[in-house]
């Protein structure tokens, strides 16, 4: 008779503990997607620029744009790191280059990297030297911080490479996640651009 009562005691706790897991499951389930869905609704697409249109930024009268997809090892990747600071997931980097009678202009890279909760498209224009000649936002997606789309706060950038300190470059009030974001990515495309280029 015990070991009955014990058996229908263990039996009803892992009933219990399964009806309590699976409501548990349900709610973080909904609660996940109601998030998500306050998410969306603050998703505001807004396209800047199109492809075409920053080719002719970043390389205006080209005679040719040459296209170099570059993968990554262990070496050339951890070097990147120890420049930009941070840990990169990129495991190869896509430069676009401008070749003006027989010369390059600079290089390109088009990047994304997630702003508060959506990716910020953008493409920062490298001279030859590896110095900035310009940072333009593409496509911004979030419904605030959209303020570094304007020039006063691009041309922070001009001019620096991937030895100088992000951290000089001023933040805007109401667009800090945007701002930093925009940093991370402009100097990753420095620290990629002196690994693959310069250092070669």
């Amino acid at each position: 008779m015990v070991n009955i009562l014990k058996n229908l005691f263990f039996s009803f706790r892992f009933y219990n503990f399964n009806v309590l897991f699976f409501f548990s499951l349900v709610a973080f389930l909904l609660l996940s997607k109601f998030s998500f869905a306050e998410e969306e609704k603050k998703f505001q697409l807004s396209v800047l620029l199109t492809k075409k249109q920053a080719f002719e930024i970043a390389f205006p009268g080209a005679d040719e744009i040459k296209k170099e997809k570059i993968w990554l090892d262990k070496e050339s990747t951890r070097a990147i790191e120890e420049i930009y600071m941070y840990k990169i997931h990129e495991t190869r980097f896509t430069f676009y280059t401008g070749i003006k009678n027989g010369r390059p202009m600079g290089s390109m890279l088009i990047d994304n990297i997630i702003g508060k909760s959506f990716p910020i498209t953008f493409m920062t224009v490298i001279n030859t030297d590896g110095t900035v000649r310009d940072v333009e936002i593409m496509v911004y997606r979030e419904p605030q911080g959209w303020e570094v789309k304007y020039k006063s706060f691009r041309r922070q950038f001009y001019g620096t490479d991937s030895s100088y300190d992000p951290r000089k470059i001023l933040s805007i009030s109401g667009a800090t996640l945007s701002v930093r974001s925009v940093k991370r990515g402009v100097y990753k495309a420095l620290a990629a651009y002196k690994i693959l280029f310069l250092n070669k």
